[in-house]
């Protein structure tokens, strides 16, 4: 853990630097790569439909990002070599 020693800080200041810090941590941290729903029925050779089933089923998690449907590049990839 890092220690500071504050010296003639405002008030001001410090809140400042305290609210930076706090955001800093709550970022998400994500590194993952979402895809498209007909991009990913595309590289996986299925029909919209079929990825919908998936869901349903408990094989292929949906992400909803602006009101649309995306998958976890990392899934499709999964589902692509065990389709293959």
């Amino acid at each position: 853990m890092d220690s500071t020693i504050l010296h003639q800080v405002s008030p001001g200041a410090l809140r400042a630097m305290i609210r930076e810090e706090i955001k800093e941590h709550l970022k998400p941290k994500v590194d993952k790569k979402f895809i498209p729903k007909n991009s990913a029925a595309r590289r996986l050779n299925k029909t919209v439909q079929t990825l919908d089933a998936w869901h349903r089923a408990g094989i292929l998690k949906k992400k909803y990002i602006g009101g649309r449907v995306f998958y976890d590049e990392q899934d499709v990839i999964r589902l692509e070599t065990i389709n293959t």
